[in-house]
């Protein structure tokens, strides 16, 4: 279960046929040709996922009673459709790996339908997300933390998130804006967490506090000192204050406590080598960067940000993986636009 497989077999869903319109119906002659097949029917909703009967038996008890041609029915508030999908070809394909963003999904079926052997190894990567690869973790830990919130069950595993190389794509997805204050504030203040420009911190912030401004504005002046503003020119931080892309964020950059933490923003001339640096990288999807001694450095819009959080959820799922890491001591910068 270590990472998504890119390029799935198609060979895999040779037993899988959805027919999504329209309640389930057996005529005589199908009925017939499934029972010889040794073939039976799940229906989750208005879906219909025909099986073979000995992959389910020799996994769970839970369809010990089923012979072919028969219908089960699943609760889709427990099971859902590509959680069965996908656990029903890690039935057939045992060296299957779950989708990251799905792990939780999957396991809630799999305890459903009493896969003993599959919900012990969930729960022994529960038992210390930090050792699982950070995008396994992240989705790991954001699942323990939504299921002890909604279950009030007591789960022990670690409080806080590790998160490097992941960061920049951890922004594009959905469960970042439901990380808890003090976890992604852990996270922030990281010297490991691998951008191309230290404002991508801050306005990783910004889409934080304003998923939910009312309710999180208490968290702004905490949040803010994550960033290290020494590694932002005043004059981009200027820029971006001044060309707000949306009305309520010139709410933030007029609140008294930014202009605050803009004092600690140097000059563009002296925002060199020496801030208290991250760890600066270089993706090709970005159309800016951090590389020391170019002027066109930390200089980032909103839209631009958002423009590359929309790349990063296109991007392939290891793309996060092979981002290059730039020594801040090089003087060759390596934007293409800059060498034109």
């Amino acid at each position: 279960m270590a990472a998504a497989d890119p390029d799935p077999d198609p060979d895999v869903h040779i037993h899988l046929i959805f027919q999504p319109y329209g309640p389930y119906i057996c005529d005589e002659s199908r009925c017939a040709q499934d029972r010889a097949d040794n073939i039976v029917s799940i229906m989750i909703g208005i879906r219909e996922i025909k099986c073979k009967l000995e992959i389910l038996q020799r996994t769970t008890n839970y369809f010990r009673n089923g012979v072919p041609g028969m219908v089960f029915s699943l609760p889709e508030c427990f099971v859902s459709v590509e959680a069965f999908t996908l656990l029903y070809r890690w039935m057939d394909q045992p060296s299957y790996v779950f989708p990251p963003e799905l792990l939780m999904t999957t396991y809630r079926s799999a305890k459903h339908l009493r896969i003993s052997s599959l919900v012990r190894q969930f729960e022994e990567l529960f038992c210390n997300p930090r050792l699982a690869r950070e995008e396994i973790g992240f989705y790991m830990f954001c699942g323990l933390h939504l299921l002890m919130r909604v279950s009030s069950m007591p789960l022990d595993f670690p409080k806080m998130l590790r998160i490097n190389r992941y960061f920049l794509t951890m922004i594009s997805t959905k469960e970042y804006l439901t990380l808890l204050p003090q976890v992604l504030m852990g996270v922030l203040n990281s010297p490991m967490i691998c951008v191309n420009s230290e404002m991508e911190v801050l306005i990783a912030i910004i889409i934080w506090l304003f998923h939910d401004y009312d309710s999180r504005s208490i968290h702004t002046i905490n949040m803010l000192s994550c960033v290290r503003f020494d590694c932002i020119p005043s004059e981009a931080i200027v820029e971006l204050r001044e060309h707000p892309s949306f009305r309520t964020l010139a709410v933030l950059f007029n609140r008294p406590e930014f202009e605050m933490f803009l004092q600690n923003a140097p000059p563009l001339r002296q925002n060199t080598r020496l801030c208290n640096r991250r760890i600066w990288i270089y993706d090709n999807l970005c159309i800016y960067h951090h590389d020391a001694h170019c002027l066109r450095r930390n200089f980032i819009t909103f839209n631009q940000m958002m423009n590359y959080k929309h790349a990063l959820r296109r991007a392939p799922k290891l793309h996060w993986w092979h981002r290059l890491q730039l020594d801040p001591y090089v003087r060759t910068c390596r934007n293409e636009l800059c060498k034109k």
